[in-house]
């Protein structure tokens, strides 16, 4: 979620989660360009700074010395003879930093490429990291696999046909290496050359714990320089995949500006939100203890609520022994339809972006439009919390309809499915609670489009 800071000039600073920040450069503005899968020799280098905003980390592109910020560079490069064919590997060892993971393909590596025509290589990204003095290398490897065959632009179910064997191709891999997902981003691409007008699909397997690799780098180097701790105190887990009752509550009764600031996690086992120094006494639900935790230079807040973890995993087990199947579909379907409405929502923009039969300033324009509509919904969301009555089903669908717009209006279909869940199977607590968790993903999205329209700003200058 973007922050903006206001500077005395009447400008602003703009803010984004330095994971975020880091995989946009790393991953958005080198590793997923059509260059880099060509065999060309690349150089990109990035100004930043990193400050911490109610104990998160953030960081903006621009180069600022002010007190309380950090600047650092991101230097990038990858050579022609650093990008290798594999052939037919059994495992690829993977490097990031000083670290590897082992990609365990067997005889998935002859399946790739019999069954779908996919060859496999490796390129790696020399990363140098520049803070003041201080210097240090997070080179990674990049898996690529290249379809052998082309796609003609000028025939849609060429795309369409590619597309298709693309998405086989990755679920197959999810399903034959279940740790897949969590060790790598997986990014798609239709990519050209320079000597003709055919697109090249692509698929991409990026090691994901760079970012955390080079993130734990700079915050350490944070500390060395203001002797802040950063991220989080030690008693503090932050996670997401945290869902409870009085949390949601709690969560829901919070203005807009302090719920941008609260951080979900563990306190010890038990569930809690992390929060800056403050009296939140107005929004506990009752069966919460506040603990204010004195760091070096600040306190912060956190509101611990009920059984611990540990205590309700054991709970929820003996619960869902007693559960047919069918209820445990019902158990989860708050969160079922929540996935699916956020899902629909991210395709959209990715079929803006990936629609290769209008120019990028038409793109611009649709991505405006999809990201005022989104805008809209989130405030209506936000008022439909704060009132504790959730919005209809036919009000999302008409919020839907103009997202759809954007890409189409065949797209609608594919939120009726949730939303006629939505319906008539929840109750109007559970409506709420996919309305909570359907903010995060409005607020990717929006963020994933401001990037863009901020990149097709760039390409317009550089013409």
């Amino acid at each position: 979620m973007r922050i903006d800071i206001p500077k005395s000039d009447g400008t602003s600073i703009s803010l984004y989660p330095l994971d975020e920040y880091l995989s946009h450069v790393l991953f958005d503005h080198f590793v997923l360009t059509g260059d880099f899968v060509r065999h060309e020799e690349l150089s990109d280098e990035y100004n930043g700074s990193l400050i911490l905003v109610d104990y998160k980390p953030m960081a903006t592109s621009a180069f600022v010395n002010s007190q309380g910020y950090m600047p650092f560079i991101i230097q990038m490069s990858t050579s022609p003879e650093e990008y290798y064919s594999l052939g037919y590997p059994k495992g690829i060892e993977v490097c990031y930093g000083e670290k590897a993971i082992y990609l365990k393909l067997g005889e998935l590596s002859r399946k790739i490429k019999k069954v779908y025509d996919y060859a496999i290589s490796k390129r790696i990204v020399r990363v140098k990291i520049i803070q003041g003095t201080t210097t240090k290398d997070f080179d990674f490897d990049v898996i690529i696999l290249k379809d052998g065959y082309s796609v003609d632009p000028r025939f849609e179910d060429e795309r369409v046909s590619a597309k298709k064997k693309i998405k086989e191709l990755i679920q197959m891999l999810e399903s034959e290496i279940p740790t897949i997902q969590e060790d790598f981003k997986i990014e798609y691409n239709f990519y050209t050359y320079p000597d003709n007008s055919l697109l090249y699909p692509h698929i991409l397997l990026i090691p994901k714990l760079v970012v955390k690799e080079i993130s734990d780098f700079l915050l350490s180097q944070y500390q060395q320089i203001y002797g802040v701790v950063a991220k989080f105190p030690p008693e503090f887990t932050p996670t997401d995949n945290i869902q409870t009752t009085e949390l949601s509550k709690f969560l829901e009764k919070l203005p807009l500006e302090l719920f941008t600031k609260a951080v979900i996690g563990l306190y010890g086992s038990h569930p809690a939100v992390l929060l800056p120094e403050g009296d939140y006494s107005q929004y506990l639900t009752g069966n919460e203890r506040v603990v204010n935790i004195n760091l070096v230079k600040n306190v912060v807040v956190v509101i611990v609520f009920g059984n611990s973890q540990e205590q309700q995993n054991v709970e929820q087990n003996k619960e869902e022994e007693n559960r047919n199947t069918e209820q445990n579909k019902v158990e989860k379907a708050p969160n079922n339809v929540t996935e699916g409405l956020g899902k629909e929502i991210q395709s959209i923009y990715e079929s803006i972006i990936e629609d290769y039969f209008i120019n990028n300033e038409e793109k611009k324009n649709r991505l405006e439009k999809l990201n005022s509509v989104l805008n809209e919904l989130g405030k209506a969301i936000l008022d439909a919390l704060k009132s504790q009555t959730p919005l209809k089903a036919n009000e999302l669908r008409k919020y839907a309809e103009d997202i759809a717009k954007n890409a189409g209006l065949s797209y609608i279909n594919n939120f009726e499915y949730y939303l006629d869940y939505y319906e008539h199977s929840l109750t109007e607590t559970e409506e709420l609670e996919v309305l909570v968790t359907l903010l995060t993903y409005i607020g990717k999205t929006m963020y994933d489009i401001d990037k863009k329209i901020k990149e097709y700003n760039s390409l317009q200058l550089t013409y």
